[in-house]
């Protein structure tokens, strides 16, 4: 027997292994899977009151379903964890032997059957009244203004373009004529201005003999050009001979356009009691075609 040499893998080291892994096998098999570990999962709490000699539990609310004879093996193996809500419910302490109450089964609401809305009744549609079409208005004419007559008479006594004169027929009589326009007038005292005219009456003084050469007309007058614009004529009887108080004055607007060499004029009359302010006679709008409108107060 002591010359047999000795082997590492003997009868007795295989069944040594052997019992080893029947070991962990059995181990693996009797050991639960799945689930939390014991210390998170949720006990039954025991509780004992010394002083009462009673014993008191807490149970969630997963166990209260569970009788008396259930195993605590079935009751641990068949809870879970419930959802946790924001304000947990509080739980009940029961005493000892004390009954359990029964869960209460909520019962379902039955379906209201919605009453059928009653059919409303269409409307009769009332077409809206029509409003009558506005009738067109006629369309607005610009008042035709008047075109001056052309002249027929005789020329004024000196040429120009455009002319006003007054005459009389006493010529101890004597009679202003001032024709403004704006504040500027032209008369015997002021006897020019360029954007009215020139004024001419005839009238001379001898200074030698002293005497008075008088005619019996004044007048205002354009030479080189029709100056455009309104003119507002005047008249004043300022003086008399032989006292007399009333004067008839005839008077006369003339403009000659030129270009066209076309005359116009027209003539009117007044009468001028003596001593008395100035008057106003006429007012004469005048174009530079020589056309004008004469306004008569």
């Amino acid at each position: 027997m002591s010359r047999r040499t000795k082997q590492l893998f003997s009868l007795s080291l295989l069944d040594l292994l052997t019992s080893a892994l029947g070991a962990v096998i059995f181990l693996f098999i009797i050991t639960p899977k799945g689930g939390a570990s014991a210390s998170k999962v949720r006990q039954a709490m025991v509780y004992f009151d010394t002083t009462q000699m009673k014993i008191h539990g807490q149970l969630p609310d997963s166990l209260l379903s569970k009788s008396a004879g259930d195993t605590m093996q079935v009751v641990l193996l068949a809870y879970r964890d419930l959802p946790v809500t924001k304000q947990p419910r509080p739980v009940k302490k029961y005493t000892y032997n004390e009954a359990r109450p029964k869960p209460v089964k909520k019962e379902e609401p039955k379906p209201s059957v919605a009453k059928p809305k009653p059919v409303e009744q269409p409307k009769p549609v009332t077409k809206p009244k029509e409003k009558p079409e506005p009738k067109p208005e006629p369309p607005k004419t610009e008042p035709t203004i008047p075109k001056p007559p052309v002249y027929r008479g005789d020329a004024p006594s000196v040429p120009a373009n455009v002319s006003f004169e007054v005459n009389w027929d006493d010529k101890n009589n004597n009679v202003d004529l001032f024709i403004c326009k704006g504040n500027n007038c032209v008369y015997g005292g002021r006897k020019k201005d360029r954007k009215i005219g020139q004024w001419d009456s005839g009238k001379s003084r001898n200074r030698i003999f002293g005497n008075d050469l008088r005619t019996t007309q004044e007048a205002v007058r354009q030479f080189d050009k029709i100056i455009p614009g309104e003119y507002k004529i005047y008249l004043q009887y300022k003086s008399s001979k032989k006292n007399q108080p009333l004067v008839n004055v005839n008077g006369l607007i003339y403009t000659k356009d030129p270009k066209t060499k076309v005359e116009r004029g027209e003539s009117f009359n007044q009468k001028l009691k003596l001593g008395a302010p100035r008057i106003h006679v006429a007012t004469v709008i005048i174009k530079a075609d020589g056309s004008y409108i004469l306004k008569q107060p």
